[in-house]
């Protein structure tokens, strides 16, 4: 009938390009191999239809026109007084925020502690950051050691000033509109409450209360599995 069956890949939040290369090589009914790694960042997470035999690297060259045009629009109606210097450290921050939260509501928080922080001076003290560097897969992040904490990379912002070298994963558009739509909030600080939430903090006291009450939970949730 001269109709095309599209098909569909769809590409979820928080992965790596090395990910994305690795699950679009493995696919069938595509042509052709990815050429070379996809730059960290330059491929946006959603829906992509396609037609059997697309070449592969079209494929990889949709994902990065369509992740370039939105940042760009999204860029152009950033709030004012932001520390990022382009699009780029946006995007930067953006990958980090991916990885800290979840829930919109969230992600908005986590931006406003990382962009208090920077305009502080204060390192960012991330641990995705740390985990980038140290763990293979973002689907199976290592568990952070003291040494990892210490170990000066490009990326490790417990050790280094401001933003990591490039973006630590692909993060979704939700995560770009709130590096550049941060909450109005002067927290500092954040932990995980061990729920899937996040507990935020004014004072680096109040932080390590909130630290005490997840590892807590934490300890409590392992001695119930153990059970």
């Amino acid at each position: 009938k001269g109709e095309s069956h599209q098909r569909r890949l769809t590409i979820v939040e928080g992965l790596r390009s090395a990910d994305v290369r690795k699950l679009i090589n493995a696919m069938p009914n595509l042509a052709g191999s990815v050429k070379s790694m996809p730059d960290e960042g330059s491929l946006r997470p959603e829906t992509y239809f396609y037609v059997h035999a697309t070449s592969r690297q079209a494929l990889i060259n949709r994902m990065q026109e369509s992740r370039e045009m939105a940042l760009v629009e999204a860029w152009g109606e950033r709030d004012e007084g932001l520390p990022y210097d382009s699009p780029y450290h946006a995007l930067i921050m953006a990958s980090i925020i991916e990885k800290e939260a979840s829930g919109d509501d969230d992600r908005r928080m986590v931006a406003a502690v990382l962009v208090n922080r920077l305009k502080k001076g204060m390192r960012l003290q991330s641990d995705p950051t740390v985990q980038y560097e140290a763990s293979e897969s973002p689907t199976k992040p290592t568990q952070i050691t003291k040494t990892d904490l210490k170990t000066k990379t490009p990326w490790n912002t417990y050790v280094i000033n401001g933003l990591p070298k490039t973006p630590i994963c692909n993060p979704g558009q939700g995560s770009i509109m709130a590096a550049l739509h941060p909450a109005k909030s002067d927290y500092m600080y954040f932990v995980s409450d061990g729920k899937g939430g996040l507990r935020f903090a004014k004072t680096l006291d109040a932080h390590n209360r909130n630290v005490r009450l997840f590892r807590q939970y934490r300890t409590a949730a392992e001695k119930g599995r153990s059970k």
